[in-house]
C-alpha cells in the first residue's frame, strides 16, 4: 500500500498541460485616452503546466484537454528555467505592446511601430532550427516577407506543413545570408514550428497616449488577439460586446494578421468553463478547437483581426 501511494503521488520528470484561466482583458488595460467601457468581457485564455505524478499521467492519457509532455520538451538540456521563464514574460510585454499599437490603429488613431527584425533569445536543443540557427542571429525576414518585431515571426510561419522548408534571411556578426530550415515537431505547439523564442531588435512604438497592460503571471505571445480587440472596443465608441463573453487566444502581428497558438484544446476547456459564449481562434486550428467546444460555445476562426471585429459585429 505505501508503495502504492508513493507511486501516485511522488513527482515524474514528465508535465501536464491543463486548462488554465479565462482573463477579463478590460480589467487589466489602462490608457490615458478616452476609454468606452465594455458593456461585456473580452476574455484571453491561459494553460497551466505543471509537474506531474503517476495520477496526473493517468489524468492526461484520459482527459482530451491535457498533454503530457517530458521534462526535456518542457525544459530543454542547457536552457536556464528562470531565463526561459523571463523569455515568456517579455514575449507577453512585447506582444501586449503591439496589440495595443494595432487595436488603436484600427480604431483610428495615429500609431507608429518598427523594429529592425527578430533576434534569436532561446534555441531548443534538436530543434528544427539548432543545426543552423544560433542564440543572436536576427531573422529578417521568411521567404522573402520582412520580419520587423518578433510576431511578424509567428505570422510568416503561419499554417505552414511538417517538412516544409522555408527561407530565413538572418543577420549574423552584421553580415547578412539566407538559411534554408525544414519546419518540425516543436512540443507545446498545434503546428510545426522553428523551435526558438525570439525578441524584436530595437522595437519602436508611438503611441497617442500610454497603454500599460497588467500582465500578472502570464508569458507568451498568445494573448495578442484579445488584448487588441480590447483596445480597439474601448477607444471605439462602437461596442463589440454588447453584453456577451467573448474569449479567444491568437497572436498579432504588425499588419494585425492573426498566428497560431499552443494548447488550443486546454484553452477552449477554459473558456467553456468560464461561461463564454464565443471562442475566436486562428482559422488553422479551429478544427481543433470545434472537437472540444461542444455545443455550448460558438468557435469563431479568424486571420485578421480585421476578420475577428467583423465577426463579433454581424452576431451582435
Amino acid at each position: 500500500m505505501v508503495v502504492l501511494v508513493a507511486g501516485l503521488f511522488v513527482p515524474l520528470p514528465l508535465f501536464v498541460i491543463a486548462p488554465g484561466s479565462a482573463v477579463s482583458v478590460g480589467e487589466r488595460v489602462t490608457f490615458a485616452g478616452a476609454r468606452d467601457e465594455l458593456s461585456g468581457e473580452l476574455l484571453l485564455t491561459t494553460v497551466r503546466l505543471f509537474r506531474s505524478n503517476a495520477l496526473g499521467v493517468v489524468q492526461a492519457w484520459v482527459k482530451r484537454s491535457h498533454d503530457l509532455l517530458t521534462e526535456g520538451e518542457v525544459l530543454p538540456e542547457g536552457v536556464d528555467p528562470e531565463a526561459l521563464e523571463e523569455a515568456q514574460r517579455a514575449m507577453f510585454r512585447e506582444s501586449s505592446e503591439v496589440a495595443a499599437a494595432v487595436g488603436l490603429r484600427r480604431a483610428g488613431e495615429q500609431v507608429d511601430v518598427s523594429g529592425q527584425g527578430a533576434r534569436i533569445i532561446q534555441l531548443s536543443a534538436g530543434s528544427p532550427a539548432s543545426e543552423v540557427l544560433q542564440v543572436g542571429d536576427v531573422i529578417v525576414a521568411v521567404d522573402g516577407r520582412p520580419i520587423e518585431v518578433a510576431s511578424d515571426l509567428v505570422g510568416a510561419l503561419g499554417a505552414r506543413a511538417e517538412g516544409e522548408e522555408v527561407a530565413l534571411t538572418i543577420r549574423r556578426d552584421g553580415a547578412p545570408s539566407e538559411v534554408p530550415v525544414a519546419l518540425g515537431t516543436v512540443e507545446g505547439l498545434d503546428r510545426p514550428g522553428l523551435g526558438v523564442a525570439v525578441s524584436t531588435v530595437d522595437l519602436a512604438l508611438s503611441l497617442p497616449f500610454p497603454v500599460e497592460v497588467d500582465q500578472g503571471r502570464i508569458g507568451g505571445p498568445s494573448a495578442g488577439l484579445m488584448i487588441a480587440l480590447t483596445v480597439y472596443d474601448l477607444a471605439d465608441p462602437g461596442d463589440l460586446t454588447v453584453g456577451r463573453r467573448i474569449a479567444g487566444t491568437g497572436t498579432i502581428d504588425l499588419n494585425g494578421g492573426v498566428g497560431p497558438v499552443g494548447g488550443v484544446d486546454a484553452k477552449v476547456v477554459a473558456a467553456r468553463e468560464a461561461g463564454a459564449t464565443v471562442f475566436l481562434v486562428p482559422e488553422y486550428e479551429a478544427s481543433l478547437a470545434r472537437e472540444v467546444a461542444g455545443g455550448d460555445l460558438e468557435v469563431v476562426p479568424v486571420a485578421t483581426l480585421d476578420d475577428a471585429i467583423a465577426a463579433l459585429q454581424e452576431a451582435a
